[in-house]
């Protein structure tokens, strides 16, 4: 099979939701290993511990640095993730570790963290485009609000999560934000569908060279979509970009000395199939 990037993977705990879900850097690389994924933009879980407030922030958003310094070619550039709850403390955490950690912004999961994609973000982003980064977005709604952000916030670069989980949400995407250069999507968890939202349709209706692979790790069967992508009625040339090409190009933006290692990672412990992809229950599946 063709190489694949990972654009939306997270590693962690989240501890929110029943049964608890996440998994290890070595987990993350093991069932990346077993599905030609080469590398990916890491980011904690959304719902992790928050027991010490901003100390846990902080844990979280270290142990994404700390795989970045382990595994550049794997994970060459990492997001942190923000508790709008933390007001300004939240705030300094997270330009501490675009500075000290060489973070490169955040990811943000409204509906785990109990918020909108509203002005309680603004401070946040703010930060993001001092450093001219990047924000991983799922929706809250409409990704109306999601192009709102990206016209008040020239400089950073959006991903919208998910952009395509059902076909009210494609649309919508199409609909506001097709046209906004500094979004680019990712089609983590998409379904099949038929021809009205299917895959060709988001090609043909979005910035196919800004649509790329994600695989909601640890919360889904990524193997689903990478199937959906070598089946689809495509040219290869545009499966190539979805799968790691264009996810190349926009991690480049932030580590232009970055290129893609093509050969298999070796994981530091072998998971069993049952391991890697039956632990976490039907929320796999």
């Amino acid at each position: 099979m063709r190489p694949y990037f990972d654009v939306h993977c997270h590693i962690g705990m989240t501890v929110s939701r029943a049964p608890v879900i996440g998994q290890s850097v070595g987990r993350c690389l093991a069932r990346m290993a077993s599905a030609d994924v080469i590398g990916a933009i890491p980011c904690p879980t959304a719902g992790g511990p928050q027991a010490r407030g901003v100390l846990d922030t902080r844990t979280q958003n270290e142990t994404i640095a700390n795989a970045c310094r382990k595994y550049p070619e794997r994970f060459p550039i990492g997001l942190g993730i923000v508790e709008v709850r933390h007001e300004q403390a939240g705030v300094d955490e997270l330009d501490r570790a675009m500075q000290d950690d060489g973070l490169v912004g955040f990811v943000c999961h409204p509906a785990l963290s109990g918020h909108s994609l509203g002005g309680e973000l603004h401070a946040f982003l703010e930060v993001v485009g001092m450093h001219n980064g990047l924000c991983l977005l799922h929706q809250a709604g409409s990704t109306r609000n999601i192009a709102i952000y990206a016209e008040r916030f020239p400089s950073i670069t959006f991903i919208i999560g998910h952009v395509s989980m059902n076909k009210a949400g494609q649309l919508d995407a199409i609909a506001h934000c097709a046209k906004q250069e500094n979004i680019w999507y990712d089609v983590a968890q998409k379904p099949p569908g038929d021809e009205s939202w299917d895959l060709v349709h988001l090609v043909n209706n979005l910035c196919k060279e800004r649509l790329m692979f994600g695989s909601d790790l640890p919360y889904y069967d990524f193997r689903l979509v990478q199937a959906q992508i070598e089946t689809a009625n495509l040219d290869d040339e545009t499966k190539e970009q979805i799968a790691y090409q264009n996810a190349v190009r926009l991690v480049q933006q932030y580590r232009p000395d970055w290129l893609p290692t093509l050969t298999p990672i070796t994981p530091p412990q072998l998971y069993s199939e049952q391991e890697m992809w039956d632990a976490n229950g039907a929320r796999l599946k």
